[in-house]
């Protein structure tokens, strides 16, 4: 009977270790040995690579290795897709061990954390902002940094994103028949995004808006900074259409 109790309390523990953000591999043992730790991870043995790095920062959290064992077992979590747990670690690394060799990957390994758990444009953007904030740090300290090209596309998609979100809120707005607030979301398009693709779409709709506004001077003018800004194409066709509507009747078809 006793046998079968401690099953069950060995058993109610796993599952608790598995719920509330917790998973099976955090409660395996390691061994405090950093060259095994890294002998797993180069060979794709990721979990016994955590476990064995874990015990060695545990064991030894200030030697001349442990800066490498954090790094490490943040890119291990990274394999696991685990990026909550590798954003700690390489904090962690960043925070107590700033002259660390490792603080550029690490710096970029942290953005691609957030960016691998961000969201599209018509969800939150928490994690896209965040990402976006240490894409852009890493940039300003490390420019000549052989992921720079990486990051510096990733800060592209990302802005692109965000106009999107913006564009959408602006589309909803119009719909609702909130022209003030519409206007706000789609300036915030065309003044913080203005390379965005989603720009022009922004310039079209927010033109629309002013019309419906009253401000048919200002619809003009904003149709004809679109006319400046793009080459032929369907957009600029629409952008035309819709200026010689204004010019011609007041009223867009």
């Amino acid at each position: 009977m006793r046998r079968i109790l401690r099953l069950w309390i060995l058993l109610g523990t796993l599952a608790a270790a598995a719920g509330c953000g917790g998973t099976l591999q955090e409660t395996r043992g390691g061994t405090a040995d950093y060259e095994r730790a890294k002998a797993a991870l180069e060979q794709g043995d990721y979990l016994d690579a955590i476990a064995d790095f874990k015990s060695y920062i545990e064991l030894f959290p200030g030697t001349d290795k442990t800066d490498d064992a954090l790094f490490y077992l943040g890119r291990a979590y990274i394999q696991q897709k685990d990026f909550a747990l590798a954003s700690g670690q390489l904090d962690r690394l960043l925070r107590d061990f700033p002259g660390t060799p490792f603080q550029a990957e690490a710096l970029y390994e942290l953005a691609r954390c957030d960016d691998l758990q961000s969201h599209s444009a018509p969800l939150d953007q928490s994690e896209t902002l965040r990402a976006l904030s240490r894409y852009n740090q890493f940039l300003e300290q490390h420019p000549a940094h052989a992921k720079a090209a990486d990051a510096e596309a990733r800060v592209r998609m990302l802005k692109d994103r965000l106009a999107e979100k913006r564009y959408r809120t602006g589309r909803l707005y119009h719909k609702l028949h909130q022209e003030t607030a519409a206007t706000m979301s789609l300036r915030v398009v065309l003044s913080d995004y203005p390379d965005s693709k989603w720009a022009p779409e922004a310039a079209l709709l927010l033109a629309d808006v002013l019309v419906k506004q009253g401000r048919q001077e200002e619809a003009i003018e904003t149709l004809k900074k679109l006319q400046a800004s793009l080459s032929d194409g369907e957009i600029r066709k629409r952008a035309d259409e819709r200026l010689r509507s204004l010019e011609r009747s007041g009223t867009p078809r």
